[in-house]
């Protein structure tokens, strides 16, 4: 059986999973938010105005679409964006036509009436149990094209177009692409260390890298931008990502390596003296950056670098990048995910360090007249869930 504690490409690649697994939303409120808008869809099939007699659909789009969700940080909402597919061509309607009939649809019922918020060009839903959710009704361009959308402009005059159903097909494509991913290669030697402990969430080894790989630039992102102005976008984050990963088998490599990419491509535009764009993959005619200011591509460039310097410390050893992670990821998940990873695999192992501390992460440690740590006879140590990566 593979020690992980005498492999440290494998246990950061571990690590590494489990800070993502820990960032993502998880399963009940995932749940909730599905549940949320699976009741608007009923609440406007039942409509007897507008939505009478049409073929309509509400579902997710963005990183619920793409298994990308990372937690807000500072107690925040999660934004959830959802889509309002009404199959009927866009000419048939205006856009204040339709934005119009969301709104009196959902005004009709009490409930939807009280936590509405009337935004330029979407209905936002503010929930009480941590998230919002924006829906946004749109149309279809023609009777051919039915993932493509017509979505109302800001003014509500114009339409413009989109496609969450394609970009989310486009994402996933691409993620799935890899070959053998290391985590999934080792999946069922790592998984034999679940005895004796609570059950891993099965996706903890399954999901992509790239996938990994995104929630883990949109956790910085949101350290970074805490006090900063001209935030970086989740979908320019996602794209870059997408668009510049080559099938690397681990999380790590492909982190690495795509980060490099970007500063590459991104310096190479300012020597070529071009703008660096970031085109929606499935609608070209889309600039994700069309409306960025000499200052939004300078702090773009900044926190891309500032990323890249942090991360080389991850390259070789726990001892010498424990406040990386916490700078990267935040304190807290940095320290319960290497917690969990210590008590998980600290009985499978022969490191001796390795074993004594997830002895005491654990709680089952004692420590005897010799001053060593064992299970069985001694002075029993209390369970200690602050073990700060000095291994």
């Amino acid at each position: 059986m593979i020690d992980i504690f005498d492999n440290y490409i494998l246990q950061r690649e571990e690590l590494l999973a489990r800070i993502a697994q820990e960032l993502q939303l998880d399963k009940t409120r995932l749940e909730r938010m599905e549940s949320a808008y699976n009741a608007v869809a009923e609440l406007l099939k039942k409509d007897e105005d507008f939505f009478d007699g049409l073929i309509i659909e509400v579902y997710a789009q963005g990183s619920k679409r793409i298994g990308t969700t990372v937690r807000p940080i500072n107690e925040e909402d999660f934004d959830l964006d959802v889509v309002l597919h009404i199959y009927d061509p866009y000419y048939n309607h205006t856009p204040e036509q339709i934005y119009n009939a969301l709104v009196k649809a959902l005004e009709k019922h009490a409930y939807y009436k009280s936590i509405m918020e009337k935004k330029k060009r979407c209905v936002r839903l503010n929930y009480k149990s941590d998230f919002h959710m924006d829906i946004l009704p749109a149309c279809m361009p023609n009777y051919f094209e039915k993932e493509m959308i017509k979505i109302p402009e800001k003014a509500l005059r114009n339409w413009s177009s989109g496609n969450p159903k394609g970009f989310s097909g486009w994402f996933l494509g691409i993620a799935n692409s890899v070959k053998e991913p290391m985590l999934r290669k080792y999946a069922d030697v790592l998984l034999e260390a679940q005895i004796e402990t609570e059950e891993l969430p099965k996706e903890l080894y399954l999901k992509t890298p790239l996938q990994r790989t995104v929630q883990l630039l949109k956790r910085y992102r949101d350290i970074y931008f805490q006090n900063r102005d001209y935030r970086v976008s989740s979908v320019v984050i996602t794209t870059l990502t997408a668009q510049l990963y080559q099938g690397e088998s681990s999380i790590f490599e492909a982190i690495d390596n795509i980060v490099s990419r970007i500063r590459s491509n991104y310096t190479d535009a300012l020597n070529r003296g071009y703008k660096f764009k970031v085109l929606n993959p499935v609608n070209p005619e889309e600039d994700f950056t069309d409306s960025w200011t000499s200052q939004h591509y300078e702090s773009f460039y900044n926190f891309v670098t500032d990323f890249y310097k942090k991360w080389q410390n991850l390259k070789d050893s726990f001892e010498t990048s424990k406040e990386d992670y916490i700078e990267l990821f935040g304190e807290g998940v940095y320290k319960k995910s290497l917690n969990e990873q210590f008590r998980m695999f600290s009985k499978s192992t022969n490191n001796p360090l390795a074993k004594s501390s997830g002895l005491i992460v654990g709680g089952t440690a004692y420590t005897n007249a010799k001053g060593n740590i064992n299970t069985d006879t001694g002075l029993k140590n209390g369970a200690h869930h602050n073990f700060g990566g000095e291994y």
